[in-house]
């Protein structure tokens, strides 16, 4: 009997809301188990309500050396060999190792510091996924059929296919009995606090929400772009800018730039002042949702509200577009060089830069966005 799982979902927070409709089907399979669910420590806050779960813990806790690497300990990717053993005498000496009955790992493309936190926890399952080329690793030690006790095999599969449809496959290779995306959509769980967070600040609606920041420089709109688009927006509209602490610098940047096309608009600037769960909450209060390629653009679509998707060709496809294309748009400037994984060889980033406010503003008219009017 299955007493004890770790799902174990270490990617970003992008990745880990895609996978979040699966978890109540894991649960309907082992109803009386312990589940485990293990995520960055920052995104605990997007999980730790979820029902269909015993607990939430930080990925940190699994291999502490993992967390000395990520703070930039001085020497921690040196002695990364030295650490990881004296780690693992100690918590045998102590008897700190975790055990599980069984590991669930569905990373399509697993990192080898991820499988080698794997390969050190006692389990007498580990599943996972493998056949995806895109960032494999390299080392014999670390490849993933040699660490994973049973997989699903996608090696027949585009690669570029959406992680949706990947999430189906693997929930069916559990044993789950689904058969649709439909079944398997994102979830979030607030509580009344989160609900009732854009009601308590009070902020003049319609609103248009604004992500302008990216995981990096060469996924980002260029900011020149929001005051023209200011320009092209009816004045019944108010912005908010989201983002998270990383984001700050480039949030700033666009409400000076919306600032400078129109003087009296109303502008709320909340980017790094969220918790995932308020920022959730938040977005699903706007009219429309503006977005790059992220987290934020997959609460948009969950939250049912129109949304325009500006993405360049990285991934294309594996991520976005998904949702309902009457209403959640994705604007790209489609090129040769697709599926590039982001090792981007032009001089300027053509997928994402020839995307226009024009453009975006023709498409704002015609979005289906039943909270207001656009036209």
């Amino acid at each position: 009997m299955i007493k004890k799982i770790l799902i174990c979902r270490p990617d970003n927070i992008g990745d880990v809301i895609l996978f979040s409709g699966a978890l109540k089907h894991i649960r309907k399979l082992h109803p009386h188990a312990h589940i485990t669910l293990a995520v960055q420590a920052h995104i605990i806050n997007l999980v730790e309500l979820c029902p269909f779960v015993n607990t939430v813990i930080s990925i940190d806790e699994l291999a502490y050396w993992r967390k000395l690497q990520r703070m930039g300990v001085l020497g921690a990717h040196r002695f990364q060999s030295q650490i990881k053993k004296t780690e693992t005498l100690i918590r045998r000496k102590f008897n700190l190792i975790k055990k599980y009955d069984w590991i669930i790992y569905p990373v399509k493309s697993p990192t080898i510091i991820d499988l080698s936190i794997l390969a050190n926890i006692k389990s007498k399952r580990l599943t996972g996924i493998v056949g995806c080329n895109v960032n494999m690793p390299t080392k014999a030690d670390f490849k993933p059929e040699n660490i994973y006790s049973d997989y699903l095999d996608v090696t027949n599969e585009d690669p570029w296919r959406h992680e949706l449809y990947t999430t189906l496959d693997f929930l069916k290779y559990l044993g789950a009995d689904v058969d649709s995306i439909t079944q398997i959509q994102p979830e979030f769980w607030l509580s009344d606090a989160d609900k009732n967070f854009m009601n308590n600040l009070g902020f003049k609606k319609p609103i248009i929400g604004l992500f302008p920041g990216a995981s990096n420089d060469i996924r980002r709109w260029n900011v020149s772009n929001y005051r023209k688009l200011a320009k092209l927006i009816p004045e019944i509209f108010s912005f908010v800018i989201f983002g998270g602490p990383h984001d700050i610098t480039i949030a700033n940047k666009v409400e000076e730039s919306l600032r400078s096309a129109k003087d009296d608009v109303q502008i709320l600037n909340i980017a790094g002042k969220t918790t995932l769960r308020q920022l959730y909450a938040a977005i699903s209060a706007c009219s429309v949702l503006i977005s790059m390629d992220t987290s934020a653009l997959h609460m948009g679509i969950t939250a049912g509200i129109p949304t325009i998707g500006i993405v360049g060709g990285g991934h294309f496809g594996r991520f976005v577009p998904w949702g309902n294309p009457q209403k959640n748009v994705i604007m790209t400037n489609k090129l040769d060089c697709f599926h590039c994984n982001w090792q981007c060889m032009k001089d300027n980033i053509e997928c994402i830069d020839g995307v226009s406010a024009d453009t975006v503003a023709n498409v704002l008219k015609d979005i289906s966005c039943p909270k207001t009017d656009l036209t």
